[in-house]
């Protein structure tokens, strides 16, 4: 037994939903989360790409990793990637293989684009968007923008989340 002096008894229902009804609020919610997961992949991808523009120009060194001192290819997208707590291997084959594939129709900023010489892969640029693509090209170029295409590519990958 509880005295009616320390008990406070209300019932409050707000409105009563079907099953029906409320599967359609979670799908609803679910894809309103799924929504703003994309919207902040998105939002990295271009942060990726804005970050790896502001190199532009910067020499070009085999063997390096530095954004401003110098970088090869692959030494340039995984600094660009590091900045990002994005960790990836050193060398353009072992990205390559590290990343999830994507076919070349469904690349989207951010990507790796792989290129080969003789069978081999031995090179990798950051698609940037519009058939664009920026990497350490070469000493002569340094770090540069070009078409995606300038060679023909091999293979792309992807360490964001998709």
């Amino acid at each position: 037994y509880v005295s009616s002096d320390y008990v406070n008894i209300k019932t409050d229902f707000k409105e009563a939903v079907s099953a029906r009804q409320e599967e359609e609020r979670l799908k609803l919610e679910k894809e309103r989360q799924e929504k703003e997961k994309n919207n902040a992949v998105s939002s990295l991808r271009q942060r990726i790409v804005n970050f790896a523009l502001r190199f532009i120009g910067n020499p070009y060194v085999w063997g390096g990793t530095s954004l401003t001192r110098g970088a090869d290819c692959s030494g340039f997208t995984q600094s660009v990637f590091k900045n990002f707590g994005i960790y990836i291997p050193r060398t353009s084959r072992a990205q390559a293989y590290g990343g999830k594939r994507v076919s070349m129709d469904k690349i989207q900023p951010g990507d790796l684009i792989f290129y080969t010489k003789n069978g081999r892969i031995n090179h990798v640029v950051i698609y940037i968007g519009n058939g664009k693509v920026v990497g350490a090209a070469s000493r002569k170029e340094g770090i540069t923008i070009k078409n995606y295409n300038y060679r023909r590519p091999y293979m792309a990958v992807s360490y964001i989340n998709r």
